[in-house]
Formats: structure tokens, sequence, C-alpha cells
């Protein structure tokens, strides 16, 4: 049972990216997936994570098992023009980075904070 509820406050702090401390304040500085340096909410000092490539990795290696087999089966299917490929998962995989980036970033930088690297 709290293993459960651990999971679902991480979902939550994952979609509204927030501070892993307060849950309150905004973890990223605005339009970009920039850690900020100090909590606005608790005061916490949040710049001091580095998380590297970790999230960049991760994306890779999710599109290499999930786009590159339905592009390969969207062709068998139906057989577009060769155009088509690279604007239709271009677009799809730019909309993935931007949906999963930054909350892959935030939940690398909970666990960090969780367990005080």
């Amino acid at each position: 049972m709290g293993q459960q509820l651990i999971l679902s406050d991480d979902l939550k702090f994952v979609l509204k990216l927030r501070c892993p401390v307060c849950r309150a304040a905004p973890l990223f500085k605005p339009h970009s997936i920039t850690v900020v340096d100090e909590c606005a909410g608790c005061g916490a000092k949040l710049g001091g994570h580095d998380i590297g490539d970790g999230a960049s990795v991760f994306l890779i290696f999710l599109f290499g098992f999930l786009l590159i087999p339905m592009a390969w089966a969207f062709e068998r299917a139906f057989h577009p023009p060769l155009w088509v490929h690279p604007v239709l998962w271009g677009s799809v995989a730019l909309g993935l980075i931007i949906l999963l980036l930054p909350r892959i970033k935030a939940y690398i930088i909970l666990l960090e904070w969780r367990h005080k690297k």
C-alpha cells in the first residue's frame, strides 16, 4: 500500500513539474527545461542537480523501441510515399519530446532529491 502511495505522489509531481521539496513552486525556468537555481516557495537549492543526458538517453531508447517498429508497420500496411515518413514520424517524435522530456527530467531530479545523491 505504501509503495502505491509513493508512485501516485510521484506521478502527480511529474505531471505538475513542481519543486520536489514543497511541490508548489515551478521546477523549471519559464519556457525552458532549465532547473531554477532556488525554489521560489521553500528556498531549496535546486540548481545543483546535474542529470546530464539521462532524460535524453531514456527518450532515445524509448523512440528506438516504439517509433521504429511503428514506422515499419506503417510502411508495411499503407506503403506511403517516402516523404510521408520524415514528416509523420518527425512530428510524432517532436511531440513526444516536448511532452516527455521535461517530465522525465523532473522525475530524475525527484529521485536525486529523495536519495540525496
